[in-house]
């Protein structure tokens, strides 16, 4: 009976466990990243708030139509998206305990699935952004 490790274990043991350091030290960045993505949806949900009362869009039927339609487009999953990160806030907010030991599993469950879904998200709306700024600049002009 031999208890001994082959070569192969022993490479595969030390990248399980690099690779286990290097998501932790990504989850460490998890907090800004919240904070970050939070921010940045949450002000443009501010934005867009008023931007469909703008005084312009009944003067010019034709923009205003457009311009709310998106404003819709973009508010919805805004909205929803932020109402789902609200269980992070304790966790990943600015009032979160600082350490790197705190809440770990938190930071890797932002890190590891919400991330990609802020990425997803920008995405999804930054088309709309474009032709809101464009409408915009015509409306102005």
């Amino acid at each position: 009976m031999s208890f001994g490790w082959a070569a192969g274990d022993i490479a595969a043991a030390i990248s399980l466990a690099y690779s286990l350091i290097q998501a932790l030290d990504s989850c460490d960045g998890a907090a800004s990243d919240y904070r970050e993505a939070v921010d940045f949806l949450r002000n443009l949900n501010h934005t867009l708030q008023p931007l469909a009362q703008f005084p312009e869009l009944t003067a010019h039927p034709g923009y205003g139509k457009e311009i709310s339609e998106r404003v819709g487009y973009i508010k919805e999953p805004v909205e929803t998206f932020l109402k789902s990160a609200e269980e992070y806030t304790a966790s990943l907010g600015a009032s979160a305990a600082k350490g790197h030991h705190r809440h770990i599993f938190r930071k890797m469950k932002w890190h590891i699935f919400v991330s990609k879904k802020v990425v997803a998200l920008r995405q999804k709306i930054e088309s709309h952004m474009r032709i809101i700024d464009l409408l915009m600049q015509r409306l102005t002009l």
